[in-house]
């Protein structure tokens, strides 16, 4: 059993690391998560695995993968992805389209923005997507590709024979033509200098992640979701977040069905 000592340890790591808040009811999941960790690892010391923890980037990347959530599937709260379709009809973007996803998972976000465009633009090279996650054995799962059937149950029957081979009775590879458009790289959205790095987008899709922050680390993520939109870009969120009382860096614009975040550009900003 954790004492409360280690588990307040633990949380604080973790949000050093991640930004992400456990509160008490999380603490048998923490257990659990470290008591599998500690197996894998051959350790029977606490003390010598937070050790372990605070000094190796290795076994934190590790930690960080066991605590992370990643549930996900192609084509998930499709309604934002028709928004895209219409956003990326309507506003004549130049081309190729940049889009970012973070964090991206196992790759089906991204990937299903990647179909979208597709199918609206026609043209592969119209297109440039980046797929980011602080897990580095989700972003190694979406490099591969290789899907289950839960992964894609919701894709239409003619996109998923266009856009995979199946390799398995329940297994899909989505197709290299559409993998080249898709870069992933491991990183945390807290990171201003990373993101900044990443250059600049039309769009981001950043769903189910503010909720998990606190107000500091909320903000720190707006604001570097901010720098890297284009001037009139679209931020994507999750259907349970806002930003609209906490940012003034976003104007809420109905899009279709759904409510999405448009830059406010630095110049309107300073008149404000």
């Amino acid at each position: 059993m954790l004492t409360k000592l280690y588990f307040d340890i633990l949380r604080e790591i973790i949000y050093q690391n991640t930004g992400i808040i456990f509160d008490d009811k999380k603490k048998y999941f923490i257990e659990n998560r470290v008591k599998e960790h500690m197996e894998e690892l051959g350790l029977s010391s606490l003390k010598e695995y937070i050790y372990r923890l605070k000094t190796d980037r290795k076994t934190i990347k590790e930690f960080i993968s066991k605590i992370t959530v990643n549930e996900t599937y192609f084509y998930r709260e499709y309604y934002h992805l028709r928004a895209l379709a219409k956003l990326v009809q309507s506003e004549n973007h130049p081309l190729p389209v940049k889009v970012l996803s973070i964090p991206c998972s196992t790759g089906e976000e991204p990937y299903s923005i990647a179909i979208v465009l597709n199918e609206v633009l026609e043209d592969t090279n119209k297109f440039e997507i980046v797929g980011v996650d602080i897990d580095i054995h989700a972003i190694k799962k979406a490099r591969e590709g290789l899907y289950g059937k839960r992964s894609v149950s919701k894709l239409p029957s003619q996109y998923l024979e266009k856009y995979f081979n199946q390799v398995e009775e329940e297994k899909w590879m989505i197709k290299d033509f559409i993998k080249r458009r898709v870069k992933f790289y491991e990183g945390n959205i807290l990171d201003r200098f990373f993101v900044k790095g990443l250059g600049k987008f039309h769009y981001v899709f950043c769903k189910n992640l503010l909720i998990y922050f606190d107000e500091k680390a909320r903000t720190q993520a707006i604001n570097n979701l901010y720098d890297v939109l284009m001037d009139g870009g679209f931020l994507f969120l999750g259907h349970a977040e806002s930003i609209s009382r906490s940012s003034s860096l976003f104007e809420p614009v109905k899009v279709e069905d759904t409510i999405v975040y448009k830059k406010v550009s630095e110049e309107e900003e300073d008149e404000w």
